[in-house]
């Protein structure tokens, strides 16, 4: 896979509890950030790879820093479908982000944001259509209580480790870190599941009955392959043949 909007079009169909379910065998304990909250009406599944920015508390050292903040200049160069990221170790003591920032995210392409610390004009987030995640809400910003200090480099995101070629997948249900090798194995195994899934469907409609292809008998693996490959449905007796073929249970003795 190639076309990182194509990616995230398919990843962002596959719900986050699904998602995790497709990858449970890919420790998502270490993968799932939780506790935070929507601050846009209606929110919407969305997914992207990551742009993180890193915030520390303020001290005068770091206030003497030129004009403009680091995370101003990394959110007017925001890539098309990129999710960000910023990771204040969940301090509420000021807001990182709002109605503006939110807006030029939004013109820039971006596919959300999520702040691992407060945001503010919720109103106004609103308006910009950028679906946003956090941890709280403050009313006064966080021009000197938190500071940019780095960008595109590892993060903390809640409980969870965020890396600079990460992919974010998030809906109503949760938060998910995934690396891009596992993006493409849960966008593959979602869809050889789906294929599996009208098969079976078929079947049934066929007037195969559910202890016959409910699971699917491995005899009926090359059926599918062509049907995966070709949508077209093999005829009954070919379905007949592959499951008369499969090795019948093994029988239980009564007095075993």
């Amino acid at each position: 896979m190639t076309n990182r909007s194509t990616i995230a079009e398919r990843l962002q169909r596959i719900p986050t509890t699904l998602a995790a379910d497709l990858l449970k065998d890919r420790d998502m304990f270490e993968r799932s950030a939780a506790g935070f909250r929507p601050m846009t009406r209606g929110i919407t599944a969305f997914a992207g790879p990551v742009r993180t920015i890193a915030f520390l508390p303020g001290r005068p050292e770091l206030r003497t820093r030129p004009a403009p903040p680091l995370h101003f200049t990394e959110i007017d160069t925001l890539e098309p479908g990129e999710v960000l990221v910023l990771a204040a170790g969940g301090s509420l003591h000021g807001a990182l982000f709002g109605d503006v920032l939110a807006t030029r995210a939004k013109t820039r392409g971006a596919s959300g944001a999520i702040v691992d610390g407060a945001a503010r004009d919720v109103a106004g987030m609103d308006e910009a259509g950028l679906p946003v995640l956090a941890r709280g809400i403050a009313p006064m910003a966080a021009h000197a209580t938190l500071i940019p200090v780095a960008s595109r480099c590892p993060v903390r995101l809640g409980d969870v480790t965020v890396l600079p070629d990460d992919w974010i997948l998030v809906d109503e249900d949760g938060v998910l870190v995934l690396p891009r090798p596992l993006v493409d194995l849960v966008i593959a195994r979602h869809e050889a599941g789906a294929v599996k899934e009208r098969f079976s469907r078929q079947l049934l409609l066929a007037g195969f009955a559910l202890t016959e292809v409910f699971p699917l008998p491995d005899s009926l693996e090359p059926c599918l392959e062509r049907f995966a490959a070709t949508a077209e449905m093999p005829d009954p007796a070919t379905v007949r043949q592959a499951l008369g073929a499969q090795t019948p249970p093994r029988a239980v003795r009564p007095d075993a």
